[in-house]
């Protein structure tokens, strides 16, 4: 369980930091807090639909991902035999019981907004008799993801390998959720158990998985049987009515909110990407130490999804540019739902626009251009550990925020970024984007917009690489001699 014990002391002292407050405000905000109720109420309205535009942070994982994985050597070259979860479940069932219960130990002295997974869920050597799609289910529930996903073997297809008409999975074939703009044209390639994939095309694929709905339904309002179970309680924000509203708490990380805002509104703080990390860290070390090497990688690429999320500046801030008295100002006027639509809308507009230049390079092979040429980074030495989630990586991603916002705001029309009457995810304008930025702005608004998406890339690259660089370290160490 290396850095486990360490990564939980730093989580706390993130924790427990501050932010500076003026002195000016002071008294204004213990009124606020103390006196207004109706003040209170509102405050804690706002947070509940935070946010439940743009559950996702980056559109296409596995695309985004592609130009690094397809450029170290490792990953590209070697390859490793598909295995149903299933199998691997069946073979290790007499081991994992331990694993797990040593991962929830570890996550309930931790992590201090954990919701301790129920007794009854626990995965137990008691099922050694049970078949393969029981093991399945029982291991689904342990780690409390969406048991009515299939899990299938598959990889996503590149812009290098594109298949034949009819010997292919879309999204539909995988998922439950609406397909998206980004995943419209996405081939997936079924693949049969024994056969060899290569460990890229394994880690990019599994990155993406969690956007499928592996995280949707699991709080006790989502009106399923399962989030009845889960024991993870009320959703503590994101709008749980709409398709990807539910995942919102597993794909955002509030680790370095101001006092006054952990104060107001508590359940920003239950968010779980650092439980979901740690764990498929766990799982995956423990694949690799059983000989069950397509498991170690494609958990590892589970894992990354969240450390992708985190890159996002979106998923770190609650209010990008919008201090906290300015905050309950809004509120006291009445005026939080234009500043949710602003930020719902700035959000999608970068996902948008960061999808539209990343995909298009892809698709010229332009792979030594500023855009890819900043995914593939340079950082081959760095480790990435799982308490850098706290200390490095939302940290960096909070920093940004504010300037980011800034940013979009300056150099995307204003009707779509400005205009809080304006709703941009579904508007049809998705594809345009980069267009539509050029016509209102020309030349300097695109370079001044790909500017901000690179570097965003080089902030996904140095995190992504470390991780693989940890799945690389994890391979090694078990590696058969």
């Amino acid at each position: 369980m290396d850095a486990f014990g360490q990564e939980g002391k730093m989580f706390q002292k993130c924790q427990g930091s501050s932010l500076n407050t003026t002195q000016n405000h002071v008294s204004v905000i213990r009124c606020l807090l103390d006196g207004c109720s109706r003040v209170r109420v509102t405050w804690l309205s706002w947070c509940l639909v935070l946010f439940s535009a743009n559950a996702m942070a980056w559109s296409d994982h596995a695309t985004l991902l592609w130009p690094l994985v397809r450029s170290v050597p490792q990953l590209q070259s070697a390859t490793v035999a598909a295995e149903e979860l299933s199998s691997f479940l069946d073979a290790e069932k007499d081991g994992l019981p331990a694993v797990l219960a040593e991962h929830e130990d570890w996550a309930r002295q931790s992590l201090p907004h954990f919701s301790p997974t129920p007794t009854e869920l626990a995965f137990s050597k008691g099922g050694a008799n049970q078949q393969s799609d029981q093991l399945r289910v029982a291991f689904l529930n342990a780690i409390r993801v969406n048991p009515e996903l299939a899990y299938p073997l598959y990889r996503q297809r590149t812009v290098e390998d594109r298949a034949p008409l009819g010997s292919q999975w879309l999204w539909q074939d995988l998922s439950f959720l609406s397909v998206g703009t980004s995943h419209v044209a996405v081939e997936y390639q079924p693949l049969s158990a024994g056969v060899q994939v290569a460990i890229a095309h394994v880690v990019a694929t599994a990155s993406d998985e969690p956007d499928l709905g592996m995280d949707i339904g699991l709080f006790v309002n989502n009106g399923t049987e399962f989030g009845r179970r889960y024991g993870f309680g009320q959703q503590p924000f994101g709008n749980p009515n709409l398709d990807y509203g539910s995942q919102a708490p597993f794909h955002m990380g509030f680790y370095h909110l101001d006092w006054l805002t952990r104060a107001a509104q508590p359940g920003l703080l239950q968010t779980y990407p650092l439980w979901r990390i740690s764990l498929y860290d766990r799982l995956a070390q423990f694949a690799f130490e059983t000989g069950h090497d397509y498991w170690g990688w494609r958990f590892m690429g589970w894992a990354l999804h969240y450390i992708g999320d985190l890159t996002q500046p979106y998923h770190t801030v609650p209010l990008p540019g919008v201090t906290t008295p300015e905050a309950l100002w809004l509120v006291v006027q009445g005026r939080t739902g234009e500043a949710i639509q602003l930020v719902s809308n700035r959000h999608g507009v970068l996902e948008s626009y960061q999808y539209q230049r990343v995909q298009t390079a892809q698709e010229s092979r332009y792979w030594e251009g500023p855009l890819l040429s900043a995914i593939t980074g340079v950082d081959a030495g760095h480790q990435l550990h799982p308490e850098e989630v706290l200390t490095q990586l939302t940290k960096e991603s909070a920093d940004e925020a504010a300037n980011l916002d800034a940013a979009i705001e300056r150099w995307v029309p204003a009707r779509f970024v400005s205009d809080p009457e304006f709703e941009w995810t579904g508007s049809g304008y998705e594809p345009d984007v980069v267009d539509l930025v050029a016509q209102d702005g020309g030349d300097s608004a695109v370079d001044a917009l790909d500017e901000v998406v690179k570097q965003r890339m080089v902030q996904f690259s140095h995190f992504a690489r470390g991780w693989i660089n940890r799945g690389l370290a994890h391979a090694a160490r078990f590696e058969k001699k």
